[in-house]
């Protein structure tokens, strides 16, 4: 069992409001590698290598930006790639994978490939059959 924590940023807090509630920051505690392995505001304490297969034109737009501290990039016959990081949180690369459709395929791990499987089953279920207009 693997646990996903949403960051927030300061900047964007708005009426804060001072309470006695406290909270004691672990001695072991290593920012840099709590945040090391996520994407972006979701860090979590699994452990996932997630592959993705990338088509030549979405690889195309992805090599070169700087969004993950240590992507591993391996070239394919035809100008795709497979892009390679360790995670600690799967939700933000679902949303990512899911938002480049058809231009990306989860390799691995298994879990995420369940995640977008059952994502894409409900989708069908919801818009694959005849549109009902309620109301009407």
């Amino acid at each position: 069992m693997f646990w996903c924590f949403r960051k927030f940023v300061l900047g964007r807090m708005r009426n804060l409001k001072l309470t006695k509630d406290r909270f004691t920051v672990p001695k072991n505690f290593d920012p840099k590698k709590f945040f090391d392995h996520s994407l972006g505001v979701v860090t979590g304490t699994g452990d996932f290598e997630a592959v993705i297969e990338l088509d030549a034109w979405l690889a195309g737009i992805l090599r070169g930006r700087k969004w993950h501290p240590s992507p591993v990039w391996t070239e394919l016959p035809g100008g795709g790639s497979h892009l390679q990081m360790r995670l600690s949180c799967l939700d933000e690369i679902e949303q990512w994978v899911l938002s480049w459709d058809t231009r990306a395929t989860v390799v691995r791990p298994q879990a995420l490939r369940e995640r977008i499987l059952n994502i894409t089953q409900t989708l069908w279920q919801r818009y694959g059959g005849p549109m009902i207009l309620h109301g009407k």
